[in-house]
């Protein structure tokens, strides 16, 4: 009898431990969708295309910077895990970008954040564990066919090795510089900050493994508390602009307004709605556009006042005039090309890796 008593105890017990797990995952998926109606104003976006008068000023808004400006005095948009757009078994946590990676590109965005996971001789995009279904390979056709088609423009592109690597005969340098061998004129691999004019066209890169060559990532002055408390993130956030604005012209600052907090549910959107919002509140009440030097800003979900702001905060470049017929925001949101299959993480090109 008292064998029974324990397997019907277990039983029961094991039923609410479900109901609690399960309990648990929709509270978190709930809170990283909730309010999302309202994201033009708050300096997020969870649409999946920038609205058509942030293209208009963001696909081109380099070409108007002089050329001889190091790329270290602009005020650059920037993705954080940049093709991170599927969220796989993480319930909410590994998903950080609605936008694609040509959308972003086309509204301004200037650095790209690339994880790449070392599998099998090549490289393939994760966020930690979580594959994100694109190559690497992908990812830098991408970039030169924006680039070939904007060639006013530069990309910094930050890599870094991502989960582990499995089933490999070479190592992580190695594959990097097979993976560019095809393109190799079109990278900018320096330690030297490169002015505009050098950049033009090409992809800038970051070395966060250390062994690549390019920009020292332990060079920058970095602002990178993902797992702060948003309300003390956003402190860090204005102090960080407040050290580019008052820094060398010639030293890279970059200001992450990203994280998460899994204790307390916050996973990256419902984050970025509170530290997003607080950067454009920063950017329209305290920096005056066209005076201020912010550096590179960082973003989860960057909304398109947020990703304007931030351009128009740069000498030389202007607002564009207001779209023929009267376009809104709300009203200007790009129509999606129905008649092809299209990879999310790209644009609306058939996509074969």
């Amino acid at each position: 009898m008292s064998r029974i008593v324990f397997l019907v105890t277990s039983f029961s017990l094991s039923l609410n431990t479900l109901f609690s797990t399960a309990l648990f995952l929709w509270a978190i998926l709930f809170l990283s969708r909730a309010g999302h109606g309202d994201e033009v104003s708050q300096g997020v976006s969870f649409q999946p295309s920038p609205v058509v008068e942030t293209i208009e000023l963001g696909q081109d808004w380099m070409k108007r910077v002089p050329g001889k400006t190091l790329l270290t005095e602009l005020s650059i948009p920037g993705t954080h895990d940049s093709c991170a757009l599927l969220n796989g078994f993480s319930f909410g946590f590994a998903k950080c970008q609605e936008w694609s990676l040509d959308f972003q590109m086309k509204a301004g965005v200037r650095y790209l954040d690339i994880r790449c996971r070392h599998l099998r001789d090549q490289f393939s995009i994760y966020h930690g564990v979580i594959d994100q279904k694109i190559s690497f390979s992908r990812v830098v056709l991408t970039c030169l066919q924006f680039l070939d088609e904007h060639p006013g423009e530069c990309l910094i592109m930050s890599i870094k090795e991502e989960s582990s690597a499995e089933g490999n005969t070479r190592s992580f340098v190695e594959t990097f510089q097979s993976e560019i061998e095809a393109h190799r004129n079109r990278w900018l691999i320096d330690e030297k900050t490169p002015t505009v004019q050098q950049a033009k066209g090409k992809i800038v890169l970051l070395d966060r493994v250390g062994t690549l060559g390019g920009l020292k990532w332990n060079s920058m002055n970095r602002q990178d508390a993902y797992q702060a408390p948003p309300e003390e993130k956003t402190q860090l956030i204005a102090a960080q602009f407040n050290a580019a604005i008052q820094g060398d012209r010639d030293r890279w600052f970059l200001n992450y307004c990203s994280g998460t907090v899994p204790g307390r549910y916050l996973t990256p959107s419902v984050y970025a709605k509170q530290t997003n919002h607080f950067a454009l509140s920063y950017l329209q009440g305290k920096v005056q556009r066209g005076k201020k030097r912010l550096g590179v800003v960082v973003m989860d979900f960057p909304g398109d006042s947020l990703v304007r702001e931030i351009i128009l905060t740069n000498r030389f470049v202007e607002e564009t005039s207001q779209i023929e017929g009267g376009t809104t925001e709300s009203e200007g949101r790009r129509k999606q090309d129905s008649d092809v299959t299209t990879d999310p993480r790209i644009d609306g090109s058939k996509v074969k890796d």
